[in-house]
């Protein structure tokens, strides 16, 4: 059985910029979008940093987004307007995903970067799992998933959506997600990076 493919990049721009790029994002997105083999793809703005923008993708499998990649399909030039760091770009496997519900106009969306340290993978595995199970019952939750960074089995993209700001405020709050922010900084790599979203395209 072949297993789907998420990309999740991030785009920053300075802020006398912070207007330009929308337009040419959403063209990108809606590109990728009519491509073979693209299941979802999502085009977020950073809340409270008008400047930042990420671009989620999933892929049916590893050879339809090999091939899209192949193909020399780029985001225009008018992107770089303004770009004040290349994308980054990471691409993931399934770690832990369930079918996500639809979210309404007032959905946060989450991206949460977590690097952590590799003698500690199995464990580490087993507190996203929990979090995650915790998380996908909670009341507003519509997705939580997780993907592990290929070439890189230490690093993760958690993706959330919540109904609202105050569904994700009591998941901040949960016990379970307390209960695995402290496990993860015990062992982690590098900074949590935490972005909350709302959806353009």
């Amino acid at each position: 059985m072949t297993e789907s493919m998420g990309v999740v990049t991030y785009y920053d721009f300075g802020l006398s910029h912070a207007e330009t790029p929308t337009q040419a994002l959403r063209a990108w997105a809606a590109r990728v979008r009519a491509e073979t083999g693209v299941i979802e793809t999502m085009l977020f703005g950073e809340i409270g940093r008008p400047e930042r923008f990420a671009l989620v993708e999933t892929w049916a499998d590893h050879e339809t987004l090999k091939v899209h990649r192949a193909s020399g399909a780029r985001e225009e030039g008018s992107i770089a307007t303004g770009m004040v760091a290349p994308p980054d770009e990471r691409i993931g496997e399934p770690f832990t995903i369930e079918t996500a519900r639809p979210a309404g106009p007032q959905a946060v969306y989450v991206l949460i970067h977590v690097d952590v340290a590799t003698f500690e993978l199995g464990a580490v595995g087993d507190w996203l799992r929990a979090v995650s199970e915790a998380a996908r019952s909670a009341p507003g939750a519509s997705r939580y998933e997780v993907w592990r960074q290929v070439g890189r089995p230490n690093h993760f993209t958690v993706i959330q959506a919540w109904a609202d700001r105050d569904a994700y405020a009591r998941h901040i709050e949960d016990a379970a997600t307390r209960a695995f922010r402290d496990k993860v900084m015990s062992v982690k790599g590098a900074l949590y990076d935490e972005r909350l979203y709302h959806l353009l395209d």
